[in-house]
């Protein structure tokens, strides 16, 4: 089963293709290629679907677009600097910046980026949308450095993990579920559903997309896969794992045992417990506001979520 996330917002898409390619203009011609290379493989393009899908019930209108525009601004300065320091070669099929142009030059680029996000956030009338993008990118690179300082660490905890993968990926998804809420003239109510459901579907994605870095091979994802355990960062398996038998799981991975075999069944069956669970609340906070077009949009991402990790849930 196909589920088509765009769906209904093809006229939202084709804006803010549009909108982003414009953005070349405000940088220097030397950083035009850089920008071009992330533009051309979109990925799924998340942040303004949920800005999108928070926003639904109006149309592409170009407050709207500029706001998911932000959000993926941020976003992609994320991963660029995400690929710099997992060392990683490929995303979304093509080499990253750090593998084309080098660390300094990527590192730069990403800052660049999440600089020219705030800046357009500054345009806004409102002041509410620039102190979400500002505090939901404060708290992205905060996780990042708490991520960063854990490396290695094989006593860390299942409440610390939670706090690294809220940091440095709920937070925007939330954020941009309020940043498409508040700038379609929802109401209170209406942005805050918006947001709990961004929150809790950003830390399932988190642990969904740390099982793929474990299970799924780099052709298939798109992307250089194995860095986790390679750089020492542990994730909710290994913590997991570690908890149930002791020993150090994620130093089995790094020496390329399978993460089949390291990680047990019973283990597994548990992480998949938990992503299911972040999952059900995310469609409960939706409850507020059924009716409103919103859920008919936002649920699509839960269903799709489902549907890639049941086809990731390894067979043991």
């Amino acid at each position: 089963m196909n589920i088509d996330l765009h769906a209904g917002f093809e006229a939202h898409f084709a804006a803010l293709k549009t909108f982003l390619e414009e953005q070349e203009s405000c940088f220097e011609p030397e950083v035009h290629p850089l920008l071009r290379g992330v533009l051309a493989h979109p990925g799924k393009r998340l942040r303004p679907l949920l800005a999108f899908g928070s926003g639904a019930g109006v149309g592409p209108h170009a407050s709207l677009i500029k706001g998911a525009a932000i959000v993926e601004l941020v976003h992609l300065a994320t991963l660029i600097h995400d690929d710099v320091l997992d060392g990683a070669d490929k995303r979304h099929g093509a080499d990253t910046p750090n593998r084309t142009y080098g660390a300094h030059a990527a590192v730069l680029f990403g800052d660049a980026l999440f600089a020219h996000a705030l800046v357009l956030a500054s345009e806004h009338t409102s002041s509410e949308i620039c102190s979400i993008v500002a505090r939901a990118s404060r708290d992205v690179c905060s996780g990042e450095v708490c991520q960063t300082f854990a490396r290695g660490n094989t006593a860390l905890t299942l409440e610390e993990y939670h706090k690294q993968i809220r940091m440095k990926t709920a937070v925007l998804f939330e954020a941009s579920c309020r940043v498409g809420a508040l700038l379609a003239g929802h109401p209170r109510e209406h942005i805050e559903a918006c947001a709990q459901f961004g929150s809790h579907l950003g830390i399932a994605y988190q642990i969904y997309d740390d099982f793929v870095d474990l299970l799924q091979d780099d052709k298939r994802a798109g992307k250089t896969l194995g860095t986790d355990a390679a750089s020492g960062k542990l994730t909710l398996p290994m913590i997991l794992e570690r908890n149930r038998r002791g020993g150090d799981p994620a130093r089995e991975l790094r020496e390329g045992a399978d993460p089949r075999k390291v990680i047990s069944a019973e283990t597994w069956r548990e992480c998949f417990r938990v992503l299911d669970g972040e999952i059900a609340q995310a469609e409960q906070a939706l409850g507020p506001i059924a009716g409103s077009p919103s859920p008919v949009h936002l649920l699509r991402l839960t269903e799709y979520l489902k549907l890639s990790a049941a086809k990731l849930a390894p067979t043991q």
